[in-house]
């Protein structure tokens, strides 16, 4: 049990969650899922499933018997398993998110197609905001093929961050192979990465409980090569999940249980992580709207299923519809992460990026870890004890000069954090009409510095070569060239 002080919200009664969970059951025992895997239907069906025209039908028994055998995926390692970082501890942790086609150029401002270069000055930017804790490819780089664009941005991230890493979510099982062989090359060899694995493997289920035979081969790759899998259903509120969110989240929980089973029948005891991703859409266009305020409170309440299950959750949060970074941009954001951080989230997604998922940029990483650091600090709520209380310094000060600035008890509380000091936050006055002053532009100078200063450690240079060979093998067999 966690000691960590917080905050916390609870947007589900208990009562409420059970039936929310329930309805997950029914779902997967009454509706089933459509299935495009035989060899996964054989294993489902070996489990007790019922199988009957490409739809599965799992029992809850046999559900919940998967679920006693699963592990939570709690551990996340750095590129060579030097270093972990361990969540569900009662802290919230953050991550970018991933696959954005677009930058937002940091010397032009405009938006352009992202390269791979780009995701190797992203990574090495994200690798030195103190509030970014887990790294995955931000873009989906646009001048390599397609068949190859999520193997080598996790390539070059890997190449450019010595944080905990997770892969880019795979669609297929030749990307999933890829992606663990790269990462075995960095922590010697692929036995020792299923002792100690350092990355993980998201796969989306494709709403309303459809799971083809790439999104379900991918499933059983990652858990057979050893690889913690995160379900990254994403159901979108009156387009692929019901229009009500107590609806989304039921599907979405029964799209998370439903790969879980798989991934158990393939390999009992996998490690696992509950992932949500409910979005709205905007009913005028049908276009998905990650701004919304369904996004964070989606994810909160995803949170609180995914503790009653035993597993810790990762939630969207840091998300936005704005295509600029406007006053849109700065409520949309805050609210979508605080609400899923104060209910107790485990790791929330999205920092760098905007526009519905659709783009990204350095400034905005770096204003995103400077939100972070605002949240944690309102998190952590108003400690009291002995020595905030100051009863002693508020009767030694009102017998002297009314004055606390100059005390110890003062200094010793800064450094302890009693007030939050921004790091890009302007505070000054008067500069309104100053285009090179504003909060903007010292998030985009700060992202500068990084990229001419920061330096990553390079990999060994037979760990170099040897990512070099994985990408060539991949080209040949993926691309045929």
């Amino acid at each position: 049990m966690s000691t960590y002080r917080r905050l916390t919200l609870q947007p589900l009664s208990d009562a409420e969650l059970a039936q929310i969970e329930e309805t997950s059951y029914r779902i997967l025992e009454d509706v089933g899922i459509a299935l495009q895997h035989t060899r996964a239907a054989e294993m489902l069906h070996g489990a007790g499933c019922r199988v009957d025209k490409g739809r599965v039908f799992m029992p809850r028994q046999v559900v919940e018997r998967s679920l006693k055998q699963l592990t939570s995926a709690r551990v996340y390692r750095n590129r060579d398993a030097t270093a972990e970082l361990v969540i569900g501890d009662g802290q919230v942790r953050f991550h970018n998110g991933g696959g954005p086609p677009f930058i937002f150029d940091l010397e032009t401002g405009q938006r352009r197609p992202a390269t791979l270069q780009d995701c190797a000055d992203m990574t090495r930017t994200l690798d030195a905001l103190p509030h970014v804790d887990v790294i995955t490819p931000l873009f989906g780089p646009q001048d390599v093929p397609a068949e190859l664009m999520s193997i080598a941005a996790t390539e070059v991230m890997l190449r450019n961050t010595t944080k905990p890493v997770t892969a880019a979510a795979a669609e297929n099982p030749d990307e999933v192979r890829f992606k663990i062989e790269l990462a075995a090359a960095c922590c010697g060899g692929l036995e020792a990465f299923k002792r100690r694995p350092t990355t993980a493997i998201s796969v989306s289920p494709i709403s309303p409980l459809t799971f083809s035979e790439k999104v379900t081969g991918a499933i059983i790759t990652a858990v057979e090569m050893g690889a913690p899998f995160h379900s990254l259903p994403a159901p979108s509120l009156g387009a692929t999940g019901p229009i009500t969110m107590a609806g989304a989240l039921a599907q979405q929980q029964a799209e998370v249980l439903a790969s879980f089973v798989i991934a158990n029948a393939a390999r009992p005891g996998a490690a696992v992580s509950y992932c949500s991703r409910i979005s709205p859409i905007d009913m005028r266009s049908a276009v998905s709207s990650w701004g919304g305020p369904e996004v964070g409170l989606s994810a909160a309440c995803a949170g609180q299923l995914a503790h009653r299950l035993g597993f810790v959750c990762d939630g969207y949060g840091l998300a936005s519809s704005s295509c600029k970074l406007d006053p849109q941009w700065g409520w949309e954001r805050f609210a979508n992460a605080l609400v899923p951080a104060l209910a107790g989230v485990d790791i929330l997604s999205g920092v760098g990026g905007m526009e519905s998922g659709l783009s990204g940029a350095h400034e905005i990483a770096v204003l995103d870890n400077e939100m972070i650091s605002v949240m944690k600090y309102i998190i952590q709520g108003c400690s009291v004890d002995q020595g905030t209380l100051a009863f002693d310094v508020i009767k030694e000060v009102t017998a002297g000069d009314n004055v606390f600035l100059g005390q110890l008890h003062t200094v010793q509380q800064m450094r302890k954090g009693a007030l939050w000091t921004p790091g890009v936050a302007d505070r000054s006055t008067g500069t309104g009409d100053d285009p090179t002053a504003g909060v903007l532009a010292r998030a985009r100078a700060r992202a500068k510095e990084i990229l001419r200063t920061h330096q990553v450690e390079p990999l060994p240079d037979d760990v170099s070569r040897h990512l070099t060979e994985i990408m060539q093998q991949a080209r040949r067999e993926l691309v045929g060239s």
